[in-house]
């Protein structure tokens, strides 16, 4: 299902995804799910489920990640760099614009309302995405149970997210064992 594209068309779309990209990494999904999954079909959708699930496991901006994985595999070294160039760049460009004119414009209503909004906007973006990662990850009771436990860790508990990953990742390790389970390679 994927196919060559040019370096050029790599930085363009992530040039677009960045232009819109509020709200970091979670948001990111619509958005590649309807440009490199759907319309120019560069990996499938498993693919680009476990580049973000990789994306989430290395430091650094989870958007700059996945589009870093989604460009390697597409055209290797140079895919990569175009891809993440055009994913930093809108933002690169906006920061320096907003940099010197928030200042000046940072009291007025309107400038105050436009940033609520996005936020909104964010805020269903995520949900969108929490909605699309559940029906690919929660396929069992044990899958819903780490998901339970998690969020009431966070929450309730105020436990790390970190621990909470990593303890996720042992949880699910050792139920795997119990079962039996062979690799799924």
């Amino acid at each position: 299902m994927t196919k060559k594209i040019s370096l050029f068309k790599l930085f363009w779309i992530f040039f677009k995804i960045g232009l819109v990209l509020f709200g970091g990494g979670y948001a990111i999904l619509p958005f590649l799910q309807s440009e490199i999954v759907e319309k120019e079909k560069i990996c499938t959708q498993e693919q680009m489920i476990d580049y973000y699930a990789l994306a989430q496991c290395v430091p650094g901006i989870v958007a700059g990640s996945v589009s870093m994985f989604i460009g390697y595999s597409a055209r290797s070294i140079l895919g990569a760099l175009a891809c993440i160039f055009g994913m930093c760049l809108p933002a690169f460009i906006a920061m320096i614009i907003f940099a010197t004119m928030l200042g000046n414009i940072s009291h007025y209503p309107i400038v105050q309302c436009i940033f609520n909004e996005i936020g909104i906007a964010v805020c269903v973006l995520i949900f969108l995405t929490i909605a699309e990662l559940w029906k690919k990850s929660v396929h069992d009771f044990w899958t819903a149970a780490i998901f339970v436990i998690s969020i009431a860790a966070t929450l309730l508990f105020d436990v790390s997210p970190f621990w909470v990953i990593i303890l996720s990742g042992i949880f699910g390790v050792a139920v795997k064992i119990l079962r039996g389970e062979k690799r799924a390679d």
